[in-house]
């Protein structure tokens, strides 16, 4: 019961609402409250305060979800090293960063379903520097993600990029980062030029180290000295994007997960630029640099490339990839 419907639970984490939730899960409320109360009780914890308004997690669901998560990553990686060991020619095991996950892998796994009907996929989901584990361990075979900077590890790697998406500051407007002057122009597509000043002593929504977003987040406290009021460090860039909305704190993210808001939602938003820092960070696939399914791999990138990448909001193909090899660092 541990962990038989996480689902369940991220939803009432990220939606902070039982009606919502149930809705999103396509079950009832009570149905959802009655799961949710067996488990607590089964647990001799509260996962949530339902006390306040919205939902509030509390620190054991939240110490929940993270465990939960890794049981849960680690018996997809079993039961796909399982498959493979039973028929390891028609297995293609993908890792992808969640929001790559989320909105490239339903078109990337169709088409490959319909050119290679009787080969079987194991995904995996996860930060990015726990994909990059995954390959070293051989638990998959093909990584998507912000992967471009990741450190040089066990296993060489070959890392090439395939996209670049852009990066936006947001918050809600109750922080005024906008001028009332500057707002009816103001969108993903037109950002406010920011003083840095201006977020000093503000709160932030903030990724943890394995994140692909997390040397952005830290390149930019860094550089110009940023001093948070606080910060809730958020390992999913979409849940984050759901406390910006509620006025939690100011985030940095990818603009191609905005498209999880509705229209009223992301108006209730002021979209932020900083001088002298990237508005765009490299998206890659990278693989083992000795595999046996380049054919598969390669094919793999042409479709995201041509068929997959050109259909993503603030997301454009690399015309002329960089490819890194990443050397294993016993090798130096």
């Amino acid at each position: 019961m541990l962990y038989e419907k996480l689902d369940y639970v991220l939803a009432i984490a990220e939606e902070q609402n039982l009606t919502r939730a149930a809705k999103k899960l396509y079950i009832s409320q009570p149905t959802l409250t009655m799961y949710l109360n067996r488990l607590e009780e089964s647990l001799g914890v509260k996962l949530f305060d339902r006390k306040k308004t919205p939902i509030a997690i509390t620190p054991a669901g939240r110490r929940y979800i993270e465990k939960m998560t890794e049981i849960s990553e680690e018996e997809q990686i079993l039961r796909g090293e399982l498959r493979s060991v039973q028929d390891p020619a028609q297995t293609f095991r993908i890792g992808a960063a969640r929001v790559r996950g989320h909105y490239w892998l339903p078109s990337l796994l169709r088409i490959l379903s319909e050119r290679h009907p009787d080969m079987n996929f194991v995904v995996s989901l996860g930060a990015e520097r726990h994909l990059q584990r995954l390959l070293e361990k051989h638990s998959i075979d093909l990584a998507l993600g912000s992967l471009t900077e990741i450190p040089s590890g066990e296993i060489p790697l070959v890392i090439e990029s395939v996209s670049t998406e852009r990066i936006i500051l947001v918050a809600h407007k109750k922080y005024r980062l906008v001028p009332e002057e500057e707002q009816a122009q103001n969108s993903p597509d037109n950002p406010y030029l920011l003083n840095p000043e201006k977020l000093q002593n503000l709160p932030f929504i903030a990724p943890p180290p394995a994140n692909g977003m997390y040397r952005n987040f830290q390149r930019m406290i860094g550089f110009y000295g940023i001093r948070p009021k606080s910060s809730i460090v958020v390992d999913m860039m979409t849940t984050g994007l759901m406390l910006t909305k509620e006025g939690l704190g100011i985030q940095l993210i990818s603009a191609a997960i905005l498209v999880s808001l509705s229209v009223q939602e992301r108006q209730n938003l002021d979209y932020c630029v900083l001088p002298d820092l990237p508005q765009s960070r490299f998206c890659a696939v990278a693989w083992r640099k000795e595999t046996e399914l380049l054919p598969l791999i390669q094919e793999t990138v042409n479709i995201l490339k041509k068929d997959v990448i050109p259909q993503q909001p603030y997301t454009n193909v690399v015309p002329f990839p960089t490819t890194y090899k990443k050397q294993s660092s016993r090798n130096g």
